[in-house]
């Protein structure tokens, strides 16, 4: 049943982006990608900066898995049901804030309706009085880079053609729907009141005013492709493995991994706190760090370890892994969603997963 369900979705998207190409046509929509030295950084900046609402979600790796993507938000009551057309989807979140930290798209069979029922969602959301904000990952990066030719993306190419367009329409050219322009102005993170929200988290103890004109600088010269974003240790491609980024040491043999390794994050030196870690957030503005990126299993220091799959939270608030492998392309793993209450008394982070099923993570003493 599931999976009639989920052929009926594609059947679905693809006639409902034909008929949005049609309206683009007609002359009802214009159209026009924007060059990213042509991007205006007020209107989509680099870094997305917003005071922290009583309601705060994110959610990691959706990797084109719509529908699990969809049910997470029902259940999280962020949504009205399950729609069946992107166009149909209705916000239920009020004056919540959501993030998505990146890889919206590859791996499953559902990266175009991933985006268009988030486009759908997005002006519902500002208009309730809350803000949808949609991080690039580095598969979103990959793909831009390439010009539409990431082998990361083949999925997401084979999405495209099947509705007449190609991977080099989204990532290089005014394409009629105007996807692309859409894509390629996403912002890189966010800072939420005192939460920061990165795709792998390695921001390299810059400042956010540092970051943002970086970023700026360097998408206006080099695009995606710069290695600011692109390098083995950056903010996008960061791991976890063998040491974390905050120790000084990456392995870029390992970035292309496809395993979930089970490794050791801290050695047994005991720091309750790493400091670089520490003074990387502290910089940013933040008091906490939010990474996606990676849903595998890691041991910390004394005894702590990150279940595959799990949501996970150390040093007291300051660092936690949303990543739980939710998309049948990856693992299939528990999706869930980062929930952050905040009052004037206290702030409490949870799980919120799937069948509705609450679990504290955190909360302010």
């Amino acid at each position: 049943m599931h999976r009639l369900r989920s052929k009926r979705l594609q059947l679905l998207v693809a006639l409902y982006f034909a008929a949005f190409l049609n309206h683009v046509k007609s002359g009802a929509i214009a159209a026009e990608a924007t060059p990213l030295r042509q991007r205006d950084w007020k209107q989509y900046p680099a870094i997305a900066d917003f005071p922290e609402p009583a309601m705060l979600y994110a959610l990691g790796d959706v990797h084109g898995d719509c529908d699990r993507m969809v049910e997470l938000l029902a259940a999280a009551r962020l949504i009205s049901g399950v729609p069946l057309k992107p166009d149909r989807i209705q916000w239920a979140g009020g004056s919540a804030d959501l993030v998505l930290i990146g890889d919206m798209i590859d791996k499953y069979t559902q990266s175009v309706l991933v985006l268009e029922t988030l486009r759908a969602l997005e002006p519902q959301v500002t208009k309730a009085g809350g803000h949808l904000v949609l991080c690039v990952g580095n598969h979103e990066a990959e793909f831009l880079a390439s010009g539409g030719d990431s082998k990361k993306s083949a999925e997401f190419g084979q999405e495209l053609k099947a509705i007449g367009m190609s991977g080099e329409d989204v990532a290089a050219r005014p394409d009629a729907g105007g996807l692309g322009a859409w894509l390629r102005n996403r912002p890189v993170g966010a800072r939420i009141g005192d939460w920061f929200f990165c795709h792998a988290g390695n921001t390299g103890g810059k400042t956010l005013p540092q970051l943002e004109a970086e970023l700026e600088t360097d998408l206006a010269d080099k695009g995606y492709a710069t290695p600011f974003l692109m390098d083995p240790n950056s903010m996008l491609e960061a791991r976890m493995h063998p040491r974390p980024w905050w120790t000084g040491t990456s392995d870029p043999s390992l970035h292309e991994s496809k395993k979930h390794l089970a490794t050791t994050a801290v050695n047994s030196r005991r720091v309750p706190v790493p400091p670089t870690l520490k003074s990387d957030v502290t910089a940013l503005g933040a008091r906490h760090l939010v990474i996606a990126h990676q849903p595998g299993k890691i041991k910390f220091e004394k005894g702590a370890e990150r279940k595959e799959g799990e949501m996970f939270e150390r040093y007291g608030g300051l660092f936690f892994m949303i990543d739980t492998g939710m998309s049948r392309g990856v693992a299939g793993g528990r999706g869930a969603l980062l929930q952050i209450h905040t009052t004037a008394a206290h702030v409490v982070a949870a799980a919120v997963y799937g069948d509705g099923k609450t679990v504290i993570l955190w909360q302010d003493p």
